[in-house]
């Protein structure tokens, strides 16, 4: 697996916090996974929680390159304490801006060669599911590039939801001691696009994805599988339902 980080800065947007102009360009530092092989790959972005970094997610993330995928994981200004800037979880729709900015970077960048430019998708968990529902479904600030959203331990939408074909990845673990587990279930029934929404029976909100429990497996396999099925349209041994439903400590339920 071949890592690297790359300094991506927008210069025409400051972060603001309480009113109080903190940085005057946005500053996202990226950390990127390759996989370790020749050829172009899908993109993933990921978007981290709140009051954390990427590398939180380290074990995901490299899991998920290995898997066939450029997995690029910025370091959001408001919602990463090592910033330095505090921490401010109405900058959230900001974030959604610093999505589609990273990925016109990406695609314009050193990396591009490594990159398929139509197969695009956004990740993320907690605050950073909510920020990955923005881009893929939420008016003024869809991204139409992306072809695939994975929201794990997301809040409930707000704003206009627009109605899309963009495939949903819903995860969230039905103990989660940190957002509402209903929180997800009121997110598969707001969004008017084809949805699959993962239960883990039992699972609490950061370690699933984290590692090293009992469902761990399950996240990477699911998240792995809906964007080889979604996103890079590679041919799964049976269906998407029937891949996620022979899942262990999972219920699934889909519409759409």
């Amino acid at each position: 697996m071949l890592t690297e980080q790359e300094s991506i800065v927008d210069s025409s947007r400051s972060v603001v916090r309480d009113g109080v102009t903190e940085s005057a360009v946005r500053s996202l530092p990226t950390d990127i996974w390759i996989p370790n092989v020749a050829g172009r790959f899908p993109l993933v972005v990921f978007v981290h929680g709140y009051n954390v970094g990427p590398l939180t997610y380290q074990r995901f993330l490299s899991t998920l390159a290995a898997a066939g995928y450029v997995v690029v994981a910025p370091s959001f200004p408001l919602e990463d304490p090592s910033s330095g800037l505090g921490l401010d979880r109405s900058d959230l729709p900001n974030e959604a801006t610093d999505v589609s900015f990273v990925i016109s970077s990406m695609l314009a960048g050193p990396l591009a060669s490594r990159i398929v430019p139509t197969q695009i998708a956004v990740v993320g968990h907690s605050d950073g599911a909510d920020v990955a529902l923005m881009v893929g479904y939420q008016v003024g600030r869809m991204d139409p590039r992306v072809d695939a959203v994975v929201a794990d331990a997301p809040d409930p939408m707000t704003g206009q939801i627009a109605a899309s074909r963009v495939p949903l990845l819903l995860i969230q673990g039905n103990a989660d001691s940190v957002v509402p587990y209903e929180s997800s279930m009121e997110v598969f029934h707001q969004v008017m696009a084809p949805c699959t929404y993962l239960t883990l029976l039992g699972a609490d909100h950061l370690p699933p994805i984290a590692g090293g429990t009992a469902w761990t497996s399950d996240v990477d396999t699911s998240v792995a599988d809906f964007l080889d099925a979604e996103s890079a349209g590679r041919t799964l041994p049976s269906s998407l339902p029937g891949e996620l439903g022979a899942l262990p400590l999972t219920q699934l339920r889909t519409h759409g």
